[in-house]
């Protein structure tokens, strides 16, 4: 639902949930969120009796799913700086001890200004510090890590083996492992296939991304930052937001917000089948920024 503050004349996007678990972690890692400008941050949020409420920042630009589907598969200097404002923002989350569980380019939005802001923290986790592990079939299948996919435990690298998905999509316009027969396991036992126009140094950190082996995967394992893909990339005025994106994902007007599953770019409202009267301890909150 898209709103307007009136006495800040500012667009704002409202989410309305139940009020369930995963509605309390998305506003617990939306107050740490407000720390990075890759990431979606909220101005607040409240409860009613039944119901709750998150105001967030009203995102124009659509989700890079759309924007992917629009432009086909992308150059290497249009990967290298999408993917490395996603690393900015996922490296905060998990230097908060926060992994995000369903990175998918859905839930990547882009900005007015054509930057990246990672959105939709509802499957979250977070206390995930020094050796901390987590379990649960949580995601979105084909974006999930072989570790999460057997049941085993796992952590932040799950995160990685995503993003390595998601970098695949942006070079190749298809996703590196194929289901057959309705399959969804077949990243377990598959390869990817790299086509011949893709650099050694992007198909070096695609194949560093989908390692298997969570603890060989690159981004819990080596400097990601290092990796000569990134080799251009000036890593301090990037994290400033003092490098122009590219020209190839063009933003959407607000007339065009809903992407191709028919779900908002900037809300959704989940089923509220079953209404929920407790009180939600240390939700309710006012960004002080936005306190008048």
């Amino acid at each position: 639902m898209m709103a307007t503050w009136t006495s800040r004349k500012q667009r704002v996007a409202m989410k309305i949930s139940e009020k369930t678990p995963e509605t309390e972690m998305e506003v617990r890692v939306l107050k740490v969120a407000k720390g990075s400008p890759f990431l979606c941050h909220a101005y607040g949020a409240f409860q009613s009796k039944n119901h709750a409420y998150i105001i967030l920042e009203y995102i124009r630009g659509g989700t890079l799913m759309a924007a992917m589907r629009k432009a086909g598969h992308l150059k290497e200097d249009t990967i290298a700086f999408y993917a490395a404002e996603m690393i900015c923002g996922l490296q905060f989350l998990h230097s908060n001890g926060i992994i995000h569980r369903d990175l998918k380019p859905a839930n990547i939005l882009l900005d007015g200004e054509r930057h990246i802001k990672i959105a939709d923290f509802g499957l979250a986790m977070d206390n995930m510090v020094g050796n901390n592990t987590t379990t649960g079939l949580i995601g979105t299948t084909r974006y999930m890590a072989p570790e999460v996919l057997q049941g085993e435990q796992y952590n932040a690298a799950a995160d990685w083996w995503s993003l390595g998905i998601i970098f695949y999509q942006m070079a190749t316009s298809i996703f590196p492992f194929f289901a057959k027969n309705g399959n969804q396991l077949s990243a377990l036992m598959e390869e990817p296939i790299y086509p011949s126009w893709l650099s050694k140094e992007l198909v070096d950190l695609l194949q560093a991304l989908l390692k298997k082996d969570q603890h060989l995967r690159l981004g819990t394992t080596g400097n990601i930052r290092k990796h000569p893909f990134f080799h251009h990339i000036d890593w301090v005025q990037l994290e400033n937001r003092q490098v122009q994106p590219p020209f190839q994902l063009a933003v959407r007007s607000v007339e065009d917000f809903c992407d191709s599953d028919g779900e908002s770019a900037f809300f959704s409202r989940k089923k509220m089948m079953n209404s929920n009267s407790r009180v939600l301890e240390d939700f309710s909150f006012l960004d002080s920024g936005c306190q008048e």
